[in-house]
């Protein structure tokens, strides 16, 4: 094997407890792993998390039915799009018990259609945009689409949802506004369509709503409320609902430097352990003289006479083509320099100033080697982006090894 992932199974039930430990017991838990997880493995993190969460979140309609075909029992929400023209998957996916994110009527047209012909009701989702203007019915017209979805039938209201624009910052002006509009919106549905009272209690001395519906002397059963992200159950309780969604911080990852420091402001306990490492292995190394160029568009001069290893690894496998001349790698613990273009499929770096470097030697991308750490973070600064995209855009097709 020349280049490979590995995951810490104990890291990530290290940092879903972790989250446990700061929500209400009253409050769900949902184990976001769209996108392969983050770029961990879709199956390989569900088999660890499914017995520590309520829910799974995916993003398409794919990753619900390979889940199911997996033998996964858990609720599973599509969080995004999935496409109207996939009959006969939606109607798998119906049969499957998977819910669905509705934020247009044609969606709710084909559900209750489809519902109707084989005779199963549908688990949705309404996905209420309260401001960061993506996919989701705007909160002045959600009222109007609740009513449309309730005249039609086979549709079974599980969730009312919606998703932070800024939840991530010092100031949390902007999240606690979305999840007002999420609550007005969800009051405005429930007194017109159920007629039922909605009870707010101040749970543990934090706003969050309970949601317990009073029918007589019956409980009836009430969708699940839910909008926060990793950051926003972090650092602002007042988002907790009834469901959390857990996406990033799974992984061990922080949502950004300021998430991190608002939250040692606030006291908040939390200690997150990075689930990833990425390998691979040295497949040749060669002295070279003083001068000589490295890699396409000879970008790269050695200033004296050195050494080159070659890696078996390139932007196809997800390895920023940006990195190039300024990205790092770990060898036998030290920081080694990327020399030259980042290729397809290959990387060159200098190792002149460590002795006994040979092929087959243990290279670290991402993830510790000795004293010294590269981090997602570290990689997405010098790219100019997020570690989200760093460790989402690891090719899924490279193993997995999960210990």
């Amino acid at each position: 094997m020349l280049t490979w992932l590995e995951i810490s199974k104990s890291a990530l039930i290290h940092n879903l407890k972790q989250f446990r430990k700061i929500i209400s017991p009253e409050v769900k838990i949902m184990g976001v792993i769209k996108s392969n997880a983050y770029g961990h493995g879709l199956i390989g993190v569900a088999k660890i998390l499914e017995k520590y969460i309520d829910y799974f979140g995916v993003a398409s309609l794919d990753e619900a039915l390979v889940l199911r075909k997996n033998g996964f029992k858990k609720p599973i929400l599509i969080l995004t799009y999935w496409d109207l023209t996939e009959t006969d998957k939606i109607q798998q996916a119906i049969t499957e018990r998977i819910d669905f994110a509705l934020y247009t009527y044609p969606q709710v047209k084909i559900l209750s259609n489809l519902s109707q012909k084989i005779g199963k009701r549908v688990r949705i989702h309404l996905k209420i945009d309260t401001g960061t203007s993506r996919i989701g019915i705007l909160p002045k017209n959600a009222l109007n689409f609740a009513l449309k979805c309730f005249k039609l039938p086979g549709l079974e209201l599980e969730g009312i949802f919606t998703h932070f624009a800024k939840s991530e910052a010092y100031y949390q002006k902007y999240t606690l506004l979305q999840t007002q509009r999420l609550i007005k919106t969800v009051q405005e549905i429930s007194q017109k369509i159920s007629q039922k009272t909605i009870l707010y209690n101040n749970l543990r001395n934090r706003n969050v709503l309970s949601f317990t519906a009073i029918a007589g002397k019956n409980k009836t059963k009430l969708p699940l409320i839910h909008a926060a992200c990793t950051a926003a159950t972090i650092v602002n309780p007042a988002t907790h609902l009834d469901m959390v969604r857990i996406g990033l911080g799974l992984y061990g990852l922080w949502p950004s430097s300021e998430t991190k420091k608002l939250a040692q402001q606030l006291g908040r306990k939390i200690d997150l352990k990075p689930a990833l490492t990425w390998k691979t292995r040295v497949i040749q190394v060669k002295e070279l003289p003083a001068g000589t160029p490295i890699g396409y568009d000879c970008t790269y001069r050695l200033k004296k006479k050195g050494k080159i290893a070659v890696l078996p690894v390139g932007y196809w496998d997800g390895y920023d083509r940006k990195l190039s001349n300024c990205g790092e790698v770990l060898i036998k613990g030290r920081r080694i320099p990327i020399r030259g273009r980042i290729c397809m499929n290959l990387t060159m770096v200098e190792v002149t100033k460590v002795s006994d470097v040979k092929e087959g030697d243990a290279v670290v991308l991402i993830g510790r080697q000795g004293q010294e750490e590269i981090t997602p973070e570290e990689l997405a600064e010098k790219v100019g982006t997020i570690n989200y995209e760093i460790v989402t855009r690891i090719n899924p097709l490279l193993p997995r090894i999960y210990r």
